[in-house]
């Protein structure tokens, strides 16, 4: 049953740690997906009522590659939980946005950051995607992922 977890606030070593991939085994053992799925609808309720648009696994104190988003930035009927991203473009221009952190309260920090990108990731059924995404969810895409990589908005 989702629950809303505890934030990591920083500084702790693991929101400045690689997160570790979710391996194709780890997709197609059905035990493990039910476990993934139940902890990416945990990030959703935590992200939801922590006013987030999007929250990525360090920040709950996990060391896995992923991340959620929430629906109205995606512009979809669903929140997005999707694993192992990999940004494959990255647009030359860059915008330039004051971005806040749930991991990092009371500082919000003006980043740049690409105009458009395309992101490649999982599902947690496994299937790949492809998004081309530009501003706002170009900006939280590249912020989880920079999460993922140990990257926090007080390191750029």
């Amino acid at each position: 049953m989702p629950i809303i977890l505890p934030l990591v606030i920083q500084p702790n070593r693991i929101l400045n740690t690689k997160s570790k991939n979710i391996t194709l085994t780890e997709l197609k053992d059905a035990k493990k997906v039910v476990e993934l799925k139940e902890l990416g609808q945990s990030m959703v309720l935590t992200m939801l009522e922590n006013n987030g648009i999007g929250l990525a696994a360090p920040q709950i104190g996990k060391n896995v590659n992923l991340f959620v988003v929430h629906k109205d930035t995606a512009q979809t009927n669903d929140h997005l939980v999707l694993c192992n991203p990999q940004i494959t473009f990255q647009s030359a221009k860059k915008t330039t946005m004051e971005e806040g952190c749930l991991s990092c309260p009371t500082i919000y920090l003006d980043i740049a950051r690409s105009e458009k990108i395309r992101v490649k990731a999982y599902t947690l059924d496994n299937e790949k995607t492809i998004f081309k995404a530009k501003g706002m969810l170009a900006k939280v895409f590249q912020h989880e992922i920079d999460h993922l990589n140990g990257v926090l908005i007080i390191n750029k």
